[in-house]
């Protein structure tokens, strides 16, 4: 009886063991898998959070460079530096031109952003102190190293090559003048001037007027030439320099202008009148 009861036990001893066993592995495999589920999960949380940090630094980035970009585009809007004025002056020697030139000078003298460009065909000692002795901005050119155009009308050549020397500065922006020695300024005109869009006009008292302001700019039927405008009574952006205009020097100055201006502007429209009511400009020739 007691061999029959072993015999019947020893099975039932191996079955419990074997049960304990497979259910202690179990739950030991099931821990494994629990810890291996949260080391991942970890892992996963860890990465999470550092696409969030690298989210937010490039959010970071991102208003930075918008608060950068707000400012610059401020500084673009809220820019009041005035537009830069290009006063060409061809010039040549004669009795009156030390006068001329102190003229002229006084009328420049007190403009801000302003360049004064002044063109000799040979540099002479006399401009050249002149020009030192001021407190002005200016250029001073001459023809030595350069191939004149033929023609009689030497100062558009001169005026040629200041603007040249215009166009070689690809940063220029401003407007253009041409300021023959014989006239007077009154400073209220530059003013005006720095804000033209693309050319202005305005009358010279005591000269010969090639068109009129009343009730609205015109020109007289009989001219040759598009744009009868006399040299001194008109300013142009530096847009016209990308045109490479020229002054031709068997022509007038009126009529070499009126080229430059029918090649720059559409119509009429595109010209600006100023001061039609006013004298801001004087020919004041000496002789």
């Amino acid at each position: 009886m007691r061999s029959l009861l072993r015999a019947f036990t020893k099975p039932i001893c191996f079955a419990v063991f074997g049960f304990i066993f497979s259910v202690s592995l179990g739950y030991m495999l099931g821990t494994l898998r629990m810890l291996e589920l949260s080391q991942e999960k970890a892992e996963l949380i860890d990465k999470v959070n550092q696409v969030e940090l690298e989210l937010f630094e490039s959010e970071r980035q991102i208003a930075h460079c918008d608060e950068e970009l707000g400012h610059k585009m401020n500084a673009l809007l809220t820019d009041t530096t005035p537009k830069y004025i290009y006063v060409i002056t061809p010039t040549y020697t004669r009795k009156t031109q030390r006068a001329e030139l102190n003229l002229l000078s006084n009328s420049l003298q007190h403009i801000p952003y302003l360049q004064w460009i002044v063109v000799e065909v040979k540099r002479t000692t006399l401009v050249k102190d002149f020009l030192e002795g001021t407190n002005l901005n200016f250029v001073h050119l001459d023809a030595a190293d350069k191939k004149l155009l033929p023609g009689g009308n030497i100062c558009n050549n001169l005026r040629n090559f200041a603007l040249d020397h215009l166009t070689a500065y690809r940063n220029t922006t401003g407007v253009i003048m041409f300021a023959n020695l014989d006239r007077t300024y009154n400073p209220e005109l530059f003013e005006k001037v720095r804000s033209v869009t693309k050319v202005g006009v305005w009358p010279v008292a005591f000269a010969e007027q090639t068109f009129q302001c009343h009730p609205k700019l015109t020109f007289p039927e009989n001219s040759q030439d598009v744009y009868p405008i006399n040299i001194g009574s008109v300013a142009m952006t530096t847009e016209v320099l990308s045109q490479k205009p020229r002054f031709d020097p068997q022509l007038s100055d009126t009529s070499a202008l009126s080229r430059i201006l029918d090649n720059f502007i559409s119509s009429s429209d595109d010209i600006e009148t100023m001061f039609c009511d006013n004298e801001v400009v004087w020919f004041t020739s000496i002789f």
